[in-house]
């Protein structure tokens, strides 16, 4: 069995019904242009991920040892060595470094996600997530990819960081998130891979933002033809009046 199943098992508590639609903001940038250029979501790690709180838990020094000793059984009865690893780890507590995960298990320590919401039309993700409308929002049909949409689970909000007691509490963390963050409705893949593949037909609607210009529209509608979307439509934001409404290539509005 190999990592991405484990982690498939352990989150079986989070599994739901799936939204039609998913959605991912993101910057105009290279990473952008590869990703779907190669079809391909980057995983990102922990450590990459903008709330420093996002996927932590914390773990006593008990649970801590009887994760240590419970992967290096033949060391549970060396005092020295066991003095050695309570060191190391009120270390770690000293720094605020709460990567103690790869001391119990390396394939943990490996896990990636990819973030994606359950609303298009967020003006604080636009703001966010996509510079401040520079950038886009891509629209995911998860049915039309069958392991697309079984690798996605809903995050779960909550008021305070796991404590962790088994080692499966750190795949949880990764779809966990503290309840300030809950109107993001969002959902992720876990994988231990840095890139997972998605198809094409998989992804229904490009939106750019408000600031993208007219010109990078164009530039967009060119690429989009060249990289097999042309069943996707593109769309960017603009205000009408008093209402933001999204229009084609040709500036009509679209519902």
């Amino acid at each position: 069995m190999n990592p991405s199943d484990l982690v498939e098992n352990e989150l079986k508590e989070f599994t739901t019904l799936k939204p039609q639609f998913l959605y991912k903001y993101h910057r105009m940038n290279l990473h952008l242009i590869e990703m779907l250029t190669s079809a391909e979501l980057y995983m990102s790690t922990k450590f990459d991920l903008n709330d420093p709180l996002d996927s932590a838990c914390t773990i006593s020094l008990e649970n801590y040892l009887n994760l240590y000793f419970e992967k290096y059984p033949s060391l549970k009865n060396n005092p020295k060595h066991a003095e050695i690893v309570i060191n190391c780890f009120k270390w770690k507590l000293e720094r605020g470094d709460n990567d103690w995960i790869s001391d119990i298990d390396e394939s943990k320590s490996k896990l990636r996600v990819s973030c994606f919401t359950e609303d298009g039309n967020n003006s604080l993700m636009w703001s966010h997530y996509a510079e401040n409308h520079t950038g886009v929002c891509l629209k995911f049909e998860p049915a039309e990819d069958p392991i697309l949409e079984k690798a996605l689970f809903p995050v779960k909000y909550t008021d305070e960081l796991i404590d962790a007691i088994n080692i499966s509490d750190f795949s949880i963390s990764l779809l966990t998130k503290l309840r300030t963050w809950e109107i993001e409705k969002e959902w992720r893949i876990i994988s231990d891979k840095t890139k997972f593949p998605f198809k094409q037909e998989s992804l229904v609607e490009i939106v750019l933002g408000l600031r993208v210009p007219n010109s990078t529209m164009r530039w967009f509608k060119q690429f989009r033809e060249n990289v097999y979307f042309m069943h996707a439509p593109l769309y960017k934001l603009k205000i009408k009046g008093n209402k933001l409404v999204k229009v084609d290539e040709w500036d009509f509005e679209v519902e």
